[in-house]
């Protein structure tokens, strides 16, 4: 079973003009890889949201050093995305999910925005539950087991 991810950032929640910027996509060809591309980027989009406090910004001339701690904001959005990797009971309940056919996604918010990581399955056959597939556009142009042929010249 085929599942797409995303990670994606959104407006925050009192914010009246709903956007929402799509960071990364990825066909996984399975449940299972799809929770490994979780395992990727939940800690990157941390690092985006709350970079590490050893983290360099700006290299050239004018470096910036290491990030220092001024004010703390109580509600974290970076901790769960940083804890994901090592969740093996939140894992077990994505997969279920996956695997049964439904979304899942992962998604924490601060007063700045709705930061998510989210797989739905994506159907390729026919579900015994009667779905409609579906399918990809059909194909147009020569067979794939048909040799080529010269440039378009009248036989």
């Amino acid at each position: 079973m085929a599942v797409w991810c995303e990670c994606t950032i959104g407006a925050a929640p009192d914010n009246t003009a709903a956007r929402e910027w799509l960071l990364d996509g990825y066909a996984a060809p399975s449940p299972r890889l799809a929770l490994r591309w979780f395992d990727v980027w939940a800690p990157r989009l941390a690092d985006r949201i709350d970079p590490p406090l050893d983290a360099v910004w700006l290299q050239g001339p004018h470096r910036i050093g290491a990030v220092r701690v001024v004010e703390h904001d109580p509600s974290d959005p970076a901790t769960p995305l940083r804890a994901w990797p090592y969740d093996i009971e939140l894992h077990d309940q994505a997969l279920t999910v996956l695997c049964e056919g439904a979304v899942f996604r992962l998604a924490v918010m601060d007063r700045h925005g709705c930061y998510s990581l989210s797989a739905r399955p994506l159907l390729t056959h026919a579900s015994p539950h009667g779905l409609a597939t579906l399918a990809p556009a059909p194909c147009r142009g020569r067979p794939v087991a048909a040799s080529p042929t010269g440039p378009d010249i009248p036989r």
